[in-house]
């Protein structure tokens, strides 16, 4: 079973050999060893909240009481620089629980160093300090907070964590909001383990080396039922792994990103196959087919599909719609009217279908996993789909677990049609638009025949589509008057409509005065509202104060009150992906009355600008139609999603 080891170690060591330089360095400090002169901030840390000095980790494969154990060591020390900077003493460390077993947190230990008139002061973590909380079925959340921190203070916590899960083997993150100094972390894995490395992030460490190295331990092999727990001392080889990032950038968040999850320098292990002395190799990843399978099987998923609570209504709509693209609307429709959702995200469900229709509400699973149920007893194909939102995460689609997946969404065969991806939380959404929320990759169809799941590709229905005319007429003053139509399409008449549905058209109209504070607005009409298939359209009357005095010469710069006022993608460099989740074009078309005896003295120059390969493309042209108006024409089209 050895050949496997070291013929990886062969591709590996021109690279440890060609990090030897780096090797010798160390930590920037000691756990416990703070001196007066480490208290000195650094020029380039002085408009930080805080500052990572030192953050490192280790796992290692250990003998426990029933068979091997994961132990996981973290020792960390962080620099509070603002008040902003306070939230990094509280740490969280989670704990994964299968039943009554759970993982394991010991030897606790956490300090405050503060500079005292010269002298280091120390404030220790109380041993009461440590609060425990179960967050879901799966997890519990262990809290504690660093004592008396104050801007300037130095706190460092260390921690074990004793698992019995192999497969849940710590991952690592290596970048936060903060800088992080130094990020260092080691695994060492014997050889009957093989680990799937999946990595997340544009940098790359600065130190990476593997090795082998002789491996030692003392575990109980668990009772087979047939025999009793069997001790043996283990002696093999191992795989030592480490990584090391020094002067890691700070993480920020920028606009259209999808989540910081997917572009945070991380690493992350899943236990992929397991062969112990004189055993067969086991794959334990399982495949996609089979997770499929035991989705089928699971009371809270493919349990639900079996018998619903609107088979009477699906049956009437069965025979009042023969078209199934209506009848695929109508039972649409009975769902969002029987069940709300109430925000909550989960591909199981909570209850049953019954429960949801009785109480009127539930998670995205009992209303997805509802309209399946409902499209089939109306004569319909349907099928669940797993997917990840934009907010959580990219699906990777060669690593089969379900944990990548938070939400549920149907898919129904329409003949002559392609399929229609249908979500019931969304009301706002027409048959065949997926919330911009879904758009993130790939769904996963779960199919009655596990063989027939696949991988569905999520596009989007739509465009982002915003159309504004304005028809003003401006004094000698410079003040503007006239009415002006708002027109959103697609996903932009979505956000609108959810926006209305929260609060109320004045709320709305509120929100568009607030952003507008100069803008006096009257007479506003919405049209549109419930019929999904068309653009939402806002009517109002407008009037911008002007001067006090009548001018000789106007500048109206008209398109800032129009169209974006900054640019949101404001930052020197960007890492990471663009993500719109759909095309997007706005317009925007003035039209000015000018007042008598004004003449036009300068028009701006017309502008046409492309993005490479067909990304997208501005337009911008200012025209006089005639001795007394001016029109204004902007047009903003960005022709790919990402």
């Amino acid at each position: 079973m050895h050949s496997p080891l070291y013929r990886r170690v062969l591709l590996v060591v021109a690279l440890a050999v060609g990090s030897f330089g780096a090797r010798a360095q160390e930590a920037p400090g000691q756990f416990g060893k703070i001196k007066p002169q480490d208290f000195t901030v650094a020029k380039a840390d002085t408009a930080q909240e805080a500052v990572i000095e030192f953050d490192q980790g280790r796992s290692r494969m250990e003998g426990g009481r029933e068979g091997f154990q994961v132990t996981f060591v973290r020792t960390t020390r962080i620099r509070i620089l603002r008040k902003a900077g306070y939230q990094w003493a509280t740490v969280e460390v989670p704990l994964y629980r299968v039943g009554e077993k759970i993982e394991r947190l010991r030897d606790v230990k956490g300090f405050t160093y503060n500079l005292v008139n010269g002298e280091v002061v120390k404030d220790k973590l109380a041993p009461d300090a440590i609060f425990k909380e179960r967050t879901d079925e799966h997890h519990v959340r262990c809290r504690f907070t660093l004592p008396n921190v104050r801007e300037g203070s130095i706190i460092e916590f260390s921690y074990i964590i004793n698992s019995d899960f192999t497969f849940n083997l710590q991952g690592w993150q290596f970048q936060y909001p903060i800088p992080v100094r130094w990020s260092e972390y080691q695994t060492v894995i014997p050889g009957y383990f093989r680990y799937k490395q999946l990595t997340r992030g544009f940098l790359q460490p600065t130190l990476h080396e593997e090795k082998i190295v002789n491996y030692g331990t003392h575990l109980t092999w668990p009772s087979t039922g047939l025999m009793p727990p069997q001790e043996a001392n283990i002696s093999t080889q191992a795989v030592s792994e480490r990584w090391v990032m020094q002067n890691v950038p700070a993480f920020k968040k920028e606009p259209f990103l999808t989540t910081a999850h997917d572009y945070i320098s991380s690493i992350f292990f899943e236990l992929n196959t397991v062969q112990y002395p004189n055993q067969k190799e086991q794959d334990v990843t399982g495949t996609w087919e089979q997770i499929n399978e035991s989705l089928n099987r699971e009371e809270t998923f493919g349990g639900r599909l079996k018998i619903g609570p609107l088979r009477q209504q699906a049956a009437l709509l069965a025979a009042q719609y023969p078209d199934t693209l209506q009848r695929a609307r109508a039972v649409m429709a009975l769902v969002q009217r029987t069940v709300r959702h109430n925000d909550v995200n989960r591909i199981f469900t909570e209850t049953t279908l019954h429960n949801a229709a009785n109480v009127h509400q539930g998670g995205v699973a009992e209303v997805n996993l509802l309209l399946v149920q409902t499209l089939r007893e109306a004569g319909l194909h349907a099928s669940p789909v797993l997917l990840s939102t934009r907010d959580h995460g990219q699906i990777l689609l060669d690593l089969p677990l379900l944990s990548q997946f938070n939400y549920v969404v149907a898919q129904v065969r329409l003949p002559g049609q392609p399929d229609a991806l249908l979500d019931a939380t969304a009301p706002v959404a027409p048959l065949g638009v997926l919330p911009e929320r879904c758009l993130n990759g790939h769904g996963r169809l779960v199919a009655d025949k596990p063989a027939e799941g696949r991988w569905v590709v999520l596009k989007p229905g739509q465009r982002f589509l915003q159309y504004t005319t304005a028809q003003l007429s401006v004094d000698e003053r410079g003040a503007l008057q006239g009415t002006v139509r708002f027109e959103h399409g697609g996903y932009a008449a979505q956000q609108a409509r959810e926006e209305l549905l929260a609060a109320t058209p004045q709320t709305y109209v509120g929100r568009l005065q607030q952003q507008h504070p100069d803008w006096t607005i009257s007479n506003t009409t919405f049209q549109h509202q419930q019929d999904l298939e068309q653009p939402l359209t806002l009517d109002l009357n407008l009037r911008i104060a002007g001067g006090e005095a009548p001018a000789a010469t106007l500048y109206l710069p008209l398109l800032r009150q129009f169209t974006e006022a900054e640019n949101p993608l404001r930052s020197e460099e960007r890492f990471y992906p663009v993500s719109f989740g759909s095309a997007r074009e706005q317009t925007a078309v003035v039209s000015l009355t000018l007042p008598a005896g004004y003449v036009v003295q300068e028009l701006p120059a017309p502008l046409a600008l492309t993005l490479p390969n067909g990304g997208g493309r501005f337009l911008f042209q200012a025209t006089q139609t005639n001795p007394h108006s001016v029109q204004l024409t902007s047009r903003l089209q960005l022709l790919k999603a990402q």
